[in-house]
């Protein structure tokens, strides 16, 4: 072969091997660019208001959120020591700007089809949703109004559809404040959801009377699990500080510090393979089943009637599990009744019993 032939192909597959390794460095960069995108447009911006729901859910269980507003400074309320309006809708903006950016989370961005990411999303918005294990205290909202009052204050920007990503735009609070004194004056729908609430709040004398603490406390755990869990996803934090977890107890509110959440792809039965640590000093009776049915099961738990920490360690664990959607303690009556997803655990009971065995020993603030 001549050497003129020889350098031409040489030069030709050089030249092939460039432009493919560029062509796919290019890729990866519009890839990563892409994502960038959908992260800032839909999932910072429901990250950003899971956790500052969470954070006022822990303030008005366990920070005494309500005492501070019903003492401090406020221009507006008639009675000085009572909760204003404007402060009681302050307290309710968080949760409908959280179901706003929920729906673009479900819809939009790489956690669409994220399976565990969903499951605990889908589980929040079930707990806002549920009568049944949590009644029809005023916090609760049906999965309709969730998406009503999401679509009403988490607007899409654009109406074009032929764009790739939609943007959309959180109503501020003032904005939120303005359309729901115009709904009062016009006797309108959306104050009609929210006045049962707005009244509730505003008559509510301590943290401790606050109506559906029960909801709330679930709720701000269950967020927690999310937002821990998206954050090892996406490799950064929103706060140096390790998240504390509200637990009722009977009245009291217990105090934990949240684990950190896992990013592994069998992070759901992760929790089912985890064993609590024996507590060596104590012969804890095992549990039996009371009441088993599709969805729900009730546990005779001997330990729950004379050992906090062994309550509040092994209700810790369950509800860890996305499956779980509540956990409900009677101490006095040694019983736990959980209500989960029968279409993704189909005896959670056996699995349960061969669990609760022993718990972990780990020290809790009391309120």
């Amino acid at each position: 072969m001549q050497p003129e032939l020889l350098l031409v192909i040489v030069s030709t597959i050089g030249t092939a091997i460039w432009t493919v390794l560029t062509w796919a460095e290019q890729e990866e960069k519009e890839r990563k660019s892409e994502e960038d995108q959908i992260d800032t447009l839909y999932v910072n911006p429901f990250l950003l208001a899971a956790e500052e729901l969470q954070m006022l859910l822990y303030n008005l269980l366990a920070e005494k959120e309500i005492e501070l507003l019903r003492t401090g400074v406020s221009h507006e309320a008639d009675n000085p020591n009572s909760i204003s309006y404007h402060e009681a809708l302050e307290i309710i903006y968080p949760f409908v700007t959280f179901f706003g950016w929920s729906i673009c989370f479900y819809h939009f961005g790489s956690y669409s089809q994220d399976k565990n990411a969903i499951l605990m999303a889908r589980k929040i918005c079930l707990m806002f949703a549920d009568r049944e294990t949590f009644g029809d205290d005023p916090f609760r909202f049906s999965l309709v109004k969730q998406h009503a009052l999401g679509r009403q204050f988490v607007t899409r920007i654009s109406s074009t559809s032929a764009e790739q990503m939609t943007e959309y735009y959180a109503a501020t609070l003032y904005e939120f404040d303005e359309k729901v004194m115009q709904s009062k004056q016009q006797v309108g729908p959306l104050y009609q959801d929210l006045s049962l609430l707005i009244n509730s709040i505003c008559n509510t004398t301590s943290s401790k009377k606050l109506p559906g603490r029960a909801r709330l406390s679930a709720i701000q755990n269950e967020l927690v699990n999310l937002i821990n869990y998206i954050e090892s996803k996406e490799k950064f934090t929103l706060t140096n500080e390790i998240r504390k977890q509200t637990k009722l107890l009977g009245n009291k509110i217990i105090i934990t510090e949240a684990p950190i959440v896992s990013a592994k792809s069998d992070w759901i039965p992760a929790f089912f393979n985890f064993t609590p640590v024996a507590n060596q000093n104590e012969t804890i009776e095992k549990a039996q089943v009371i009441h088993n049915i599709p969805g729900r099961v009730r546990l005779k738990v001997p330990g729950l009637n004379y050992d906090q920490n062994y309550a509040n360690e092994l209700i810790s664990w369950i509800e860890k599990i996305p499956e779980i959607m509540s956990v409900q303690a009677n101490s006095q009556a040694s019983s736990l009744t959980i209500q989960y997803d029968p279409n993704t655990v189909e005896d959670l009971a056996s699995i349960l019993l061969d669990k609760i065995n022993n718990t972990l020993t780990l020290s809790s603030e009391v309120l």
